[in-house]
């Protein structure tokens, strides 16, 4: 697991070994003043920590802690060691995505906050995964046959969806995976009835659903 404060600790340390003002760094990587605050209470989305990586001309894995070499990520040093037969599996290009192990339900409801443990994980490059932003797990079945339970799925951050799309919503602070109705949450499974939403009701969209990452 990887922790937002070391995270900011490393990037401080070798920003002043490097005599980069972070300031100064933040401003021509087009990120906000406020990004080393905020890196010290939530972990940064893959793409931020991929720009700050390549600025200060270091590997995303020093970042994450994964290895004390600046300059090589953890899949380099496994390829060195990879026997011959092996080599040519090692080619696949990868990239990293934020995985939230805080499940999002197909059934009944999960909880599902801003401080959510997240970990960065290695994927296979796809034009699928190229254009999610983060992963979360199924749990339940009430989006089957589309959607099983411990499926992981891409979602494409968006604060909203048209209808007849799925998406991640957070729902009076619970988090499920439906599809988009007029005023309700529609599950796949005949089973599981919509969930009917009013005025009362909490929801905000996390994002759109745009496929599962295949495992095999």
């Amino acid at each position: 697991m990887y922790f937002s404060n070391e995270i900011a600790i490393k990037i401080k340390a070798l920003a002043k070994e490097k005599k980069i003002v972070l300031s100064n760094m933040f401003e021509q990587i087009g990120l906000g003043r406020n990004t080393m605050a905020n890196l010290k209470t939530s972990m940064p989305k893959a793409d931020t920590l991929a720009k700050i990586a390549d600025y200060l001309n270091c590997s995303v894995d020093y970042l994450l802690g994964r290895t004390s070499n600046p300059e090589i990520n953890i899949e380099t040093v496994e390829k060195t060691f990879k026997t011959p037969e092996k080599l040519n599996s090692s080619t696949i290009k990868t990239i990293i995505i934020p995985f939230y192990r805080a499940p999002a339900s197909a059934g009944t409801g999960s909880w599902l906050f801003d401080e959510t443990p997240v970990e960065y994980t290695n994927v296979p490059k796809t034009e699928k995964t190229s254009a999610a932003d983060f992963m979360l797990e199924v749990r339940g079945d009430s989006m089957q046959p589309k959607f099983f339970d411990g499926d992981r799925v891409l979602v494409k951050q968006s604060e909203s969806i048209y209808e007849g799309e799925i998406g991640v919503f957070i729902l009076n602070n619970e988090s499920y995976i439906k599809k988009m109705g007029r005023n309700e949450l529609i599950s796949l499974n005949s089973a599981y009835k919509p969930i009917k939403l009013t005025e009362y009701d909490n929801i905000r969209c996390a994002g759109k659903v745009i496929g599962t990452l295949d495992l095999q």
